[in-house]
């Protein structure tokens, strides 16, 4: 960030003095506050509410990478980079970015929680082109997102669609950049997975000591197993595929957080079987196949197991 600023013309220098840092202090870790003053008069010099999308689309330097950059242009896809990217984000920016996988598409949410400021358009403007450029860079193919979406409608709107090459829309659930799910599978040309495993773990122990939520990867394996649960059982192999990473990978993680595939998968079939049954539509026969069960009685079974109650009478209650 601070290099893209630096090249459009902000004297980090003076930046560093109104915000009451010293010379290099911008290139030391900062607390909450001090980033916030540094972010104000960053915002204020460049005099420009669009500067997010120049800072974040500029050509990348890879020297410039920190332990979370290089563990994902170490990656072997574009696809394995961004999983990595977004689940050590946090080690580098108040931005948590989501990985929401269709068939054919990917979309990247992008957020960030804290209060309001004049530079937080700004923030997540730099962080989606920030995954652009490293796409197009380390795949060394011209990447086209499929769109990009804003929560807001800014004044510079406008842009949005020369600078992304794609459709922007405006006024929607979520601030976005929609790459294709093929796209996901171009290697990187910067591959290499032992040198990638050494980044990996320092990135972990990092984060073991950052202060994060601990459920992004159950609330990640549940999204896919609701997706994959439509007749055969998934299990973690299929899972971790979907999420770009090795089944020991996920199992580790898992463990962290203090839950197992196994509970995860009861809990959403139990999930999806209430809502079934609540729907009124697939008799019973229906929702076993719907879920994976070879054949009804050993849903009745779990079913009973997991509520006391039989799917009979879970559906005449409701």
């Amino acid at each position: 960030m601070l290099d893209g600023l630096q090249k459009a013309g902000i004297n980090l220098d003076e930046v560093a003095a109104l915000a009451g840092l010293e010379a290099d202090g911008l290139r030391k870790p900062l607390t909450s506050e001090q980033a916030d003053r540094a972010f104000v008069v960053m915002y204020e010099k460049a005099g420009n509410p669009a500067a997010g999308l120049a800072v974040g689309l500029q050509p990348m330097r890879s020297e410039l990478f920190g332990v979370v950059g290089f563990a994902g242009m170490l990656s072997s896809s574009f696809g394995a980079a961004l999983a990595r990217i977004a689940r050590y984000n946090a080690l580098v920016s108040a931005c948590q970015i989501d990985l929401h996988l269709g068939a054919e598409e990917c979309e990247v949410r992008i957020r960030y929680d804290g209060p309001l400021r004049p530079y937080s358009r700004s923030r997540l403007d730099i962080q989606m082109g920030t995954l652009l450029i490293f796409g197009r860079t380390f795949t060394e193919r011209a990447i086209m997102p499929v769109r990009v979406t804003l929560k807001e409608r800014p004044s510079y709107h406008a842009l949005y669609a020369g600078a992304f090459g794609c459709p922007a829309l405006f006024d929607q659930p979520h601030d976005t950049i929609v790459f294709r799910r093929a796209d996901l599978d171009l290697p990187l040309v910067s591959a290499n997975q032992r040198v990638a495993a050494m980044f990996e773990d320092a990135a972990e122990r990092d984060l073991q000591t950052h202060t994060t939520p601990g459920n992004g990867t159950a609330a990640a394996v549940r999204e896919i197993l609701e997706r994959q649960l439509h007749g055969d059982v998934p299990d973690i192999e299929s899972v971790s595929r979907a999420l770009f990473l090795s089944a020991r990978t996920l199992q580790r993680r898992l463990a962290e957080e203090g839950v197992r595939f196994s509970t995860l998968l009861d809990e959403v079939r139990l999930e999806m079987a209430q809502r079934y049954l609540s729907a009124g539509r697939a008799t019973l026969t229906e929702i076993a196949y719907l879920l994976g069960f070879s054949e009804p009685n050993s849903f009745f079974r779990s079913f009973k197991r997991w509520t006391g109650k039989t799917p009979a009478d879970f559906r005449q209650t409701r």
